[in-house]
């Protein structure tokens, strides 16, 4: 017999419990497969049809192999319980790797926006996994909508993991390509100064960026080498309208006076560097 506790949760706070223990086809259910069926009727309702399902992530942010396989089985199940166009997840996967975005991007729910924006995506189904003291876990699901940020429903799921799935959440989601930026120092902290700029120009306005007479900031993780060049780039806040890809573009080509270390040598570290957009 397969437990799980599927909590509805309307954006007023009304909460209902439902716990699908019975014997039948609804005992058979699977945990997303039960919140696939709370979550498709306020989408339908909401008539936005793009759906874009991200990993999701925890406890305590983290990006793990079972974050991104419960994403993959909602994805499957949303598509089977209502008529939605669901994004293909290797193409979200894809698509966050030519524009640097950190997995962690699901974190920040205003950057996820904009990335859901460069998809084409008319709402996003983000899930946060929580370890609950009887050691079932909870899944906190929230569908939004991507024009404006407001929520369309939230459902929480609860159940007792597998040991598969203790084994999926115990991995961190390997980073294929990209620099492991916990290997380097992080600059400002004992006995590392921080990256001084030499020559910054800053970025260029986008086209449309400018038509729309667009503001704001986009935060950059990098990696600043014993040289002073930007080695490695990943978006940690983004913004629309092609802000995001000029920031990389012109940090691509600074120049920094390096880091030093604690015996005063040139060194790599880790770097936040935020890129302004003011018209």
């Amino acid at each position: 017999m397969r437990w799980a506790c599927v909590r509805r949760a309307g954006w007023m706070g009304v909460c209902l419990w439902l716990c699908l223990a019975a014997p039948g086809a609804r005992a058979q259910q699977t945990p997303m497969e039960a919140a696939a069926a709370q979550l498709s009727g306020p989408i339908v309702h909401s008539k936005q049809r793009k759906i874009a399902i991200y990993d999701f992530s925890g406890p305590d942010k983290r990006m793990t192999e079972l974050g991104k396989q419960l994403a993959d089985d909602l994805s499957v199940a949303l598509a089977k319980t209502a008529n939605l166009e669901i994004e293909d997840r290797s193409r979200i996967e894809e698509q966050a790797k030519q524009v640097f975005y950190v997995p962690e991007i699901v974190a920040d729910p205003e950057s996820l926006l904009v990335f859901a924006q460069d998809l084409g995506a008319q709402a996003v189904v983000v899930g946060t996994i929580s370890v609950r003291q009887d050691k079932w876990l909870s899944v906190d699901l929230k569908a939004y909508r991507v024009n404006n940020g407001k929520g369309i429903h939230g459902v929480m799921v609860s159940f007792p993991p597998s040991g598969e799935m203790a084994k999926l959440l115990a991995g961190n989601l390997s980073g294929d390509g990209q620099v492991d930026s916990s290997k380097y120092p992080e600059g400002k902290t004992t006995g590392y100064s921080v990256p001084r700029c030499i020559s910054c120009p800053r970025a260029d306005y986008s086209p449309e960026a400018a038509r729309e007479r667009l503001e704001g900031t986009v935060e950059l993780m990098t990696i600043v080498g014993d040289d002073g060049r930007i080695k490695d780039v990943r978006v940690v806040k983004g913004l629309p309208a092609g802000l995001t890809l000029e920031a990389i573009k012109a940090v691509e080509h600074w120049q920094l006076q390096p880091a030093t270390g604690p015996d005063g040598k040139p060194v790599a570290v880790r770097q936040i560097i935020i890129v302004q957009f003011k018209l």
